[in-house]
């Protein structure tokens, strides 16, 4: 794969960007923030959800070996 992200197809950014959906769906479920992977998995490209699925899959998988880091909520 391309390293430049200008210079690949749209059909490899759109995996890039559905594997970054992905990623910010188990940062958040990690640190407890509200989030609903039932409906971000419903806004990506129809053709893309397995591919979504898999790699939710994936970065769950790999947080549980990470630790976390100190998040505190934004005081109303």
């Amino acid at each position: 794969m391309e390293k430049n992200l200008a210079k690949i197809s749209q059909e490899e950014m759109d995996k890039v960007n559905v594997d970054l959906a992905a990623a910010g769906v188990a940062f958040k479920e990690r640190y407890n923030m509200p989030v609903v992977a039932d409906l971000v998995e419903r806004e990506q490209p129809a053709h893309l959800r397995d591919w979504f699925r898999e790699r939710l899959i994936a970065h769950r998988l790999a947080s549980v070996s990470l630790s976390r880091l100190p998040y505190e909520p934004k005081q109303k």
